[in-house]
């Protein structure tokens, strides 16, 4: 995990580790008609498209969410492309998960990564921020390599 935390350095981590870029995509409009967030699975990239009226830390959760899927090896499905908000050609779509619902396992299994993530950022952070200067002058320099 990135120190200190950030979803974005998080989603770059996860590109590399993937071998494949990772954009992340703004939307407006989506959580209307749509999940807040989806993921599609290009040929040469992945997508990670995000309501575009939400809060910093709602975004940084959806996206969260869908990094999770990546990282637990799911599937995404091809059920959203007929409603694609994107100008992608569905044909291009490999894969592609948006979540409506925790009624299924891995969409229950990719929140439940995703609040694990949150909450340990969260406790690093705090941490960070309670532990003695001296102490905290160390981490910044120890985990700077």
């Amino acid at each position: 995990m990135p120190e200190p935390f950030s979803a974005d350095e998080l989603v770059q981590r996860v590109a590399e580790m993937r071998g494949r870029p990772i954009h992340l995509e703004s939307i407006p409009g989506i959580a209307s008609e749509m999940p807040c967030g989806f993921w599609i699975s290009l040929d040469d990239m992945d997508v990670i498209a995000v309501e575009d009226a939400t809060s910093p830390m709602h975004r940084d959760h959806i996206v969260l969410h869908e990094i999770s899927h990546m990282l637990l090896g799911h599937a995404a499905g091809k059920d959203l492309h007929t409603r694609l908000p994107l100008r992608v050609d569905p044909d291009l779509v490999a894969r592609m998960l948006g979540r409506t619902s925790y009624e299924t396992a891995i969409e229950r299994e990719a929140e439940t990564l995703a609040g694990l993530i949150a909450s340990r950022a969260a406790q690093r952070t705090a941490a960070a921020r309670s532990a003695p200067p001296a102490l905290q002058r160390m981490n910044s320099v120890l985990s700077c390599s």
